[in-house]
């Protein structure tokens, strides 16, 4: 059957004047729902696009070895990296990265481990690539031949942030990030508990000058140089808001060819540089990877507010970036609150949470707040009392079983 179709003369003049075509809209994708593996998933991409994991454990080929070709789509996972895992079974790395890979190639949201490359365990990103890693978790993979025992970044550019590098290992240098040449950025991230046979178990960086900011480096150990950071070969690299402690005898070393620049940072044994200091961070478990800020912590209140990046408005955890400790004075830069020192903000809890309007009492207006928010909410703050991502009858039962008076 044949239909016509009469198109109204000025319609017609608009759209030769816009050039005759409309961009198609953004697809999802869903892996295993429209295609069984990842790789398949991208390959049926176009810009522009998503592909969405689900939960699950993902192995063998087409979830391992996952090249973009230069596509600038996000790969995410459906409910975060705990939830969506890609099990390299020593047999390959999750991702590869080359040259056409730009910031808009994005890979956000999975646990990458036992992966295996010669070199650069979980991620090998190479030749002018920049991609964008976000809220990962790269555990238990060995960069062999070279080293990176999670990421090997050789004359990259690569963009990390809210991202876990832990317990890696490098037959080499770099037991958590290899860098060569290039300018990447880590934010917000945590790089604890790497090894590397050679030098650099948290960090290996040589002709590079990454930028690391509100991050952690601990608790990595290397056989030769430097448990926390090596920078080398005219490196010069930049550290800002962040911790390095615990990484046995050497937290940081540098050539001479190479200049670093620390502020606003815990260093343990000391870094000439501003606003830098030399104390205990009283990591809430340590020894059990735990890495956040106790109460009474000098990291608290502590770093530079104009160093965060833009957009940069959470923590690790997804908590607000930016909390006032009332009982902590403020001894970084900016006006209050002040971020804290490290990948993980202290969350302060007030005395009266269900006083939504602060106003001393639970009454009548904190119950129009709570109703107001009804739903899901970005963040577990109040009046998402049971921070399950929800304010619904479980907050709404709490704050009536706590009205009126505040204590």
């Amino acid at each position: 059957m044949w239909f016509k179709v009469t198109i109204p003369a000025a319609a017609t003049i608009s759209f030769c004047l816009i050039g005759g075509t409309v961009p198609a809209a953004a697809d999802t994708i869903h892996v295993p729902g429209d295609f069984p593996t990842i790789q398949a998933g991208i390959n049926a991409a176009q810009d522009g696009d998503e592909v969405v994991v689900a939960d699950g454990v993902y192995t063998g080929p087409g979830n391992r070895n996952v090249v973009f070709a230069g596509k600038a789509i996000t790969l995410r996972s459906e409910n975060g990296p705990t939830n969506c895992i890609i099990d390299c079974e020593s047999l390959g790395r999750g991702f590869i990265f080359y040259e056409l890979d730009t910031p808009a190639t994005v890979v956000d949201g999975f646990t990458i481990t036992n992966g295996l490359g010669h070199p650069g365990g979980a991620i090998y990103a190479y030749y002018f690539s920049s991609p964008t890693i976000t809220n990962c978790i790269i555990t238990g993979n060995t960069g062999d031949a070279g080293g990176g025992g999670g990421i090997y970044c050789a004359m990259c550019f690569a963009t990390i942030t809210n991202t876990i590098i832990t317990g890696n290992t490098a037959i080499g240098d770099g037991g958590g990030v290899y860098i060569e040449g290039g300018d990447p950025t880590i934010t917000n991230s945590l790089i604890s508990g790497n090894t590397a046979d050679s030098v650099g178990g948290g960090v290996y960086s040589t002709w590079s000058s990454p930028t690391i900011t509100n991050s952690i480096i601990a608790g990595n150990t290397a056989g030769n140089v430097a448990g926390g950071a090596y920078f080398g070969g005219e490196s010069n690299p930049t550290i800002t808001n962040s911790v390095v402690w615990g990484n046995g005898s050497e937290q940081l070393y540098i050539d001479q060819a190479s200049a670093l620049v620390v502020s606003y940072s815990n260093i343990q044994g000391g870094w000439g540089g501003t606003a830098n200091i030399d104390d205990d961070p009283l990591f809430v478990g340590p020894d059990n990877d735990d890495y956040r800020l106790s109460p009474g912590s000098p990291c608290i209140d502590a770093a530079n507010n104009a160093a965060v990046p833009k957009g940069i408005g959470t923590d690790l955890d997804g908590n607000s970036r930016f909390v006032d400790d009332p009982a902590t004075k403020d001894t970084g830069n900016g006006d209050p609150p002040i971020v804290d020192m490290g990948a993980y903000e202290l969350q302060v809890v007030p005395p009266c949470p269900w006083d939504l309007d602060g106003d001393g009492d639970v009454g009548v207006k904190d119950l129009l707040i709570l109703l107001a928010a009804w739903g899901p909410v970005p963040t577990p703050d109040p009046p998402d009392f049971d921070g399950d991502g929800f304010v619904g009858v479980k907050d709404l039962l709490v704050l009536l079983g706590n009205w009126g008076p505040c204590p």
